[in-house]
């Protein structure tokens, strides 16, 4: 989990508030996650547990994941400058791996660990900061444990490169245990992950947040699709806040996404002919989405593996 500065915390203070029975709907993403959903249900292919039978879960369960095909990487991977690499890793670490990530991290990193009061969070945070150095690691040929990271005057991490080294630029985001993490060379990027709560997805907090185009659109959606469009467009404007690097400087409502699922992506902004949106859905009930400058990039996407 790295710093991604007050806009990413809003949203957590707005959205993470789940009850214990909503928890339960989607608690987890493949084998590492511990699921426990409530009956009636049926078999979830994500998690091999059984799931509610609410209708819009359902759909959601029998959708692949969108963009090209999550890859499971056998060899070493080279990032390329018209390329764009997404990862999702399960944050549920066992012990002795939570451990060796733990002895990656920096002081500064272990004592923010060590302030989180619950130890699931400690571990996703640890898991988290052993994760993209493991990651960044390969992308740079260098050892974990040796990586260091500066910050923006808003929070926006960066790898402390020298002038003439080539520079890897990185975001990360994570939602109920489950991250995603985005790679590029020289080029400014932001990914946002959201668990779809069907609860969460209320009129209050579109009035407050949309632009009156994203509120008009999604208030035509079918009541079917009103949760997945509402994280579509929360999941399309945070990526490009964070991509812009300055947080809750942007006003959310001062842009606009495309939201309606299965239609393309659409940024509208002052500057959005720089900018380029690819969703992301990374697991069953999840969605997210990808903001890089420029659109020259191609999209790839691939597993962690411990």
């Amino acid at each position: 989990m790295v710093n991604v500065g007050d806009s990413e915390r809003a949203k957590k203070r707005l959205f993470l508030r789940v009850s214990p029975r909503q928890s339960q709907l989607v608690s987890g993403w493949a084998s590492a996650f511990e699921c426990h959903h409530p009956a009636p249900a049926v078999r979830c292919w994500h998690c091999d547990m059984k799931v509610t039978t609410n209708a819009p879960h359902r759909k959601l369960l029998r959708r692949g994941a969108r963009g090209p095909a999550w890859e499971s990487v056998l060899s070493e991977v080279r990032l390329q400058p018209d390329e764009l690499h997404v990862w999702r890793a399960s944050l549920a670490c066992d012990p002795a791996k939570l451990n060796q990530m733990e002895a990656t991290l920096a002081e500064d990193e272990k004592k923010r660990a060590q302030q989180l009061r619950f130890e699931k969070d400690r571990n996703h945070f640890i898991a988290g900061r052993g994760i993209l150095r493991d990651l960044l690691a390969k992308y740079v040929s260098r050892a974990p444990a040796e990586l260091r990271f500066r910050y923006g005057a808003l929070g926006k991490p960066a790898l402390d490169v020298e002038e003439t080294q080539q520079s890897v630029r990185f975001n990360l985001s994570h939602s109920h245990g489950l991250a995603v993490f985005a790679f590029r060379l020289d080029r400014e990027i932001g990914i946002d992950l959201e668990l779809i709560r069907f609860n969460f997805a209320t009129d209050e907090i579109a009035m407050r947040y949309f632009s009156p185009r994203e509120l008009a659109e999604w208030r035509a959606l079918p009541s079917n699709s009103r949760a997945e469009g509402f994280f579509l467009c929360w999941t399309r404007k945070e990526a490009y806040v964070k991509a812009r690097g300055a947080g809750l400087h942007i006003p959310l409502d001062s842009f606009s996404v495309s939201l309606t699922p299965g239609k393309p992506e659409i940024l509208e902004s002052a500057d959005s002919e720089q900018w380029s949106v690819c969703s992301l859905q990374p697991a069953a009930g999840f969605v997210g989405a990808v903001v890089g400058k420029g659109p020259d990039w191609r999209l790839r996407q691939y597993d962690w593996q411990p």
